[in-house]
């Protein structure tokens, strides 16, 4: 016989997503509020706001009264509805991944954002709900508990780096607002107000002469733009990975961290379908690189795992013993076709170099604002190159598959662990008089993998062996 964990009722912030809907309701009697444009529709709007906004409250409340769970030692039990009934049973063999989300708004009123993530997508995909703070700490013990867990991941030094990058980029930013207000000054004329910069702008001469050179106001203004976002960027990355930690316990990886926004990730490590190292501009340059996980219907794109780095197999090996490390396939770029990697990104390239080349012929003073996009376009064509290296797919010793592909600026390079993957190969006329094809993986998480150009001998034999 089960026994009886918890039981109740969502928190009551369940009923803020109906409260919304109210909220966009409000808006009809306002518009005609706003077309009469007289006293009489505004208070007639206001009155008709309230009302729907009181019903909308009500109807919330009786939803909130209908809806509950039931936790037992075998199984969680979600019921919604008012008329009709609609009860969902969970069982943790189901469970791929729980997340726990806590941020601050979340955190004032003792709740916390439930995310149970389905270890097939065929059988529930995901679903929320919230709960109070204990009973959902007690719902994660009970679905995917974890007895000891030694953390073997601290990312201490990640976080003073991303400090020290946020108060560089700040400083920069700073004076990049300077110099950009100054330039429009300057181009404006000098009887807008007062001096905005003069202090500032008085230790950076050398570089305010060299700048004007090359930056007109519109591109400083557009650097400053960059710049801010980068450090909101930083910032928030700050909050989110301070105190966070990794460990396992047992088939249970568990990862928690945050500062404002608290957050805690349990994934079942057999449900895990790959793992995903990413290798982007920011590090190249630091010679660290995220690893993601996906489990089932669980993505985590938005927080890495851990960071991993030359030498560090070990570390992501102790989390995953399955994994291998990537290395370089021989003979990938045989009979590979140029075109199809470069076409995209070249046709962009020279689109942006002729729009350069225009420039300086009739507008020069655009030519500078026009010299980011050709430089983020030979990115692509930099990144373009190293795929038409790289790109491809094989089979490892322990039978797990390696995959590596490019997107944009970054470059993917998977490690797949689950069998339940289906292949599918496409080929045209000019690839396969060279033997080649494009191969598309369809993982469990109902996400594809395109892989350009590979041997299509190779794509026939790819098989994973339980």
């Amino acid at each position: 016989m089960s026994t009886v964990r918890a039981q109740g009722r969502f928190h009551i912030i369940f009923i803020v997503k109906y409260i919304r809907y109210g909220l966009i309701l409000c808006l009809v009697p306002m518009l005609q509020a706003l077309i009469a444009f007289d006293l009489p529709s505004l208070t007639k709007a206001l009155r008709q706001d309230a009302a729907i906004l009181v019903g909308m409250a009500l109807f919330s409340f009786v939803i909130w009264r209908r809806c509950g769970f039931l936790l037992t030692d075998r199984q969680l039990t979600l019921r919604r509805g008012i008329l009709w009934h609609r009860q969902q049973v969970i069982r943790p063999v189901q469970l791929a991944a729980i997340q726990l989300d806590r941020p601050l708004y979340l955190r004032l009123v003792g709740c916390a954002r439930v995310r149970l993530f389905a270890a097939s997508s065929a059988a529930f995909g995901q679903v929320q709900f919230f709960l109070p703070r204990r009973q959902a700490s007690v719902l994660a013990e009970c679905l995917m508990p974890v007895q000891s867990a030694s953390s073997f991941f601290a990312p201490t030094g990640a976080e003073r780096l991303r400090f020290t990058m946020l108060s560089a980029n700040l400083v920069t930013t700073s004076l990049l607002v300077v110099f950009s207000a100054q330039q429009t000054q300057d181009l404006l004329g000098k009887n807008l107000g007062v001096d905005l910069g003069s202090l500032a702008m008085a230790n950076l001469g050398r570089l305010e002469r060299l700048a004007e050179l090359f930056l007109p106001a519109g591109v400083a203004w557009l650097f400053t733009l960059i710049f801010t976002l980068w450090s909101i960027a930083l910032f928030s990355s700050l909050l989110a990975t301070a105190n966070f930690k990794v460990s396992r316990s047992g088939g249970v990886i568990l990862a928690k961290g945050g500062r404002i926004n608290l957050t805690e990730r349990r994934i079942q490590a057999a449900a895990v379908s790959y793992c995903d190292i990413r290798i982007t501009p920011i590090s190249r340059l630091l010679r660290r690189y995220p690893v993601f996980l996906c489990a089932g219907s669980y993505t985590g794109a938005d927080l890495p795992i851990l960071v991993y780095g030359k030498g560090r197999d070990t570390l992501l090996q102790a989390l995953m013993p399955q994994f291998i490390p990537p290395r370089p396939v021989a003979g990938i770029t045989a009979n590979r076709s140029w075109p199809q990697f470069l076409w995209k990104s070249g046709a962009l390239l020279a689109f942006s170099a002729m729009l350069c080349v225009v420039s300086v012929w009739q507008m020069p003073q655009l030519t500078p604002l026009l010299l980011v996009p050709l430089a983020l376009c030979a990115g692509l064509v930099a990144v373009s190159v190293e795929g038409w290296f790289t790109e491809g797919a094989a089979r490892n010793s322990n039978c797990t598959m390696a995959v590596c592909y490019t997107r944009l600026f970054s470059r993917h390079q998977l490690c797949v662990f689950s069998p339940n993957i289906s292949l599918s190969s496409v080929q045209t006329p000019f690839s396969e008089a060279v033997g080649r094809c494009t191969l598309t993986i369809y993982l469990p998480c109902r996400r594809r993998i395109r892989v350009r150009s590979i041997k299509k001998l190779a794509a026939d034999h790819l098989r994973l062996v339980a």
